[in-house]
């Protein structure tokens, strides 16, 4: 057998011309925020930053998608905006203020960076200054830093919709951030109490601070707080849900035909069983069952499962897909499906989408509001207030606001989805209350 010479440092000379080869090609994540992107023209989302992989949707011009990375992969070619070569593809988490995760079920979805520009930034509007032991709720993860600076070392990081108290502002080194916003400034928040405990307890430190664009006063909102659930919670705390202050939850009872969620029942059961207002809410799938027969048919399915009685929250239609159709032929098909429940259960269904969906898919439609469904929940993050499409719908606004897919709340693991009722009581909402 020959003599093999061995040459030790020929892996490490391999590893090394493979980072130099991978590192040009990738985007660092982006610090305290993540990136918008709008296409420039129609896209695929991908299931993996490949031209063979699974299409899971085709975005339209205009679309807005979040990515935390940009990776080298696949080349790809295009003729969108006089022609594109390249290996860059966006790693998204959102489409349309939508999360990737309640989309298509999974973390990431890819879309080629090449059919998409950086949306552009809002100008900055940063809150004023704190008032002396101002109560304030983070708008996003919100760094705690040991100074009013960036360059302060991190004490920790808050979650969203943590309540912090702050004993006034200060000004400090410059800083900005996409948090809900895009804000920036130089003023910083001296704060000395979270979530309810003094910072010297939680720290050992006698004040902590952080940058006053990312917080809203807790004062702000004067809605009645919920959540809206599905079998991705896992199981559910309900006491300690209710007990954190939150007063209804809507939950996924059914999806396209012959699809529950797994844990719609014991959801039902749990927000119920401790004084929760409760409703159902049916994801529909013009993709797989296309046809006005087919959105009949998706009713029935819910009504036969969600097992609706008086007392609940109003039936909702969760609109997300477009199947391809058509604004016209979606609108039909969504007529088909509320006219349905309204038929079987005698009252007309809520919608919820988000503004982007309801004027790039459903031609921004007054129709549904001026006759009769009145009830509009509308999905808009990290905003003080959101938009209303079909004409404010039909002049009465919104009544339930989805205002965050990812907050923290006592007896749900990890993020759920928050929402708002703007009403005082739920008595024009209840199924069955006349």
């Amino acid at each position: 057998m020959p003599r093999r010479n061995h040459r030790p440092w020929l892996p490490l000379l391999a590893a090394l011309f493979a980072v130099l080869v991978v590192l040009p090609g990738v985007a660092g994540e982006v610090d305290a925020a993540s990136a918008k992107w709008t296409a420039k023209c129609a896209a695929n989302v991908r299931t993996a930053p490949h031209t063979y992989s699974r299409i899971l949707r085709v975005i339209k011009p205009g679309a807005t998608v979040t990515a935390v990375f940009a990776v080298r992969s696949d080349h790809y070619t295009s003729k969108c905006g006089g022609g594109v070569s390249s290996r860059q593809w966006l790693k998204v988490t959102a489409i349309n203020g939508k999360s990737v995760k309640s989309l298509f079920g999974r973390t990431y979805a890819y879309v080629a960076k090449g059919l998409f520009k950086l949306a552009p930034k809002p100008a900055p509007t940063p809150p004023p200054p704190a008032p002396e032991a101002a109560t304030l709720i983070s708008n996003c993860s919100v760094r705690l830093r040991a100074g009013p600076t960036t360059d302060a070392d991190t004490t920790t990081v808050i979650d969203e919709n943590t309540v912090v108290t702050a004993a006034d502002a200060v000004n400090g080194g410059s800083w900005s951030a996409d948090c809900g916003a895009t804000v920036a400034g130089d003023d910083w928040y001296r704060i000395t109490e979270v979530g309810g405990k003094s910072v010297s307890s939680l720290y050992g430190t006698s004040e902590v601070y952080a940058a006053i664009g990312l917080f809203r006063t807790a004062a702000a909102s004067n809605y009645v707080e919920g959540v809206d659930v599905s079998k991705w919670q896992g199981d559910i705390n309900w006491p300690m849900v209710r007990a954190a202050g939150k007063r209804f939850a809507i939950a996924k009872a059914t999806e396209g035909i012959g699809y529950e969620d797994g844990k719609y029942d014991a959801n039902k059961a749990g927000a119920m069983g401790n004084g929760m207002a409760f409703g159902a809410y049916h994801f529909a799938r013009p993709d797989l069952n296309g046809t006005n027969t087919g959105a009949v048919g998706e009713a029935d399915w819910f009504v036969d499962t969600s097992a609706y009685e008086p007392g609940m929250i109003i039936p909702t239609l969760d609109l997300e897909r477009t199947g391809g159709k058509s604004d016209a032929a979606l609108i039909s098909w969504v007529k088909s499906w509320v006219g349905r429940v309204y038929e079987r259960l005698g009252v007309k269904p809520m919608i919820y989408a988000s503004p982007s969906f309801w004027q790039d898919s459903m031609g921004n439609t007054s129709w549904f509001a001026d006759n009769g469904y009145d009830v509009l929940w509308i999905a808009h993050w990290g905003v003080t207030s959101p938009s209303v499409p079909g004409n404010n719908w039909g002049g009465k606004s919104w009544t339930f606001w989805q205002y965050s897919d990812n907050g923290p709340v006592p007896g749900i693991s990890g993020g759920v989805d928050l929402d708002r009722y703007r009403l005082n009581s739920f008595d024009a909402v209840t199924y069955g209350g006349g």
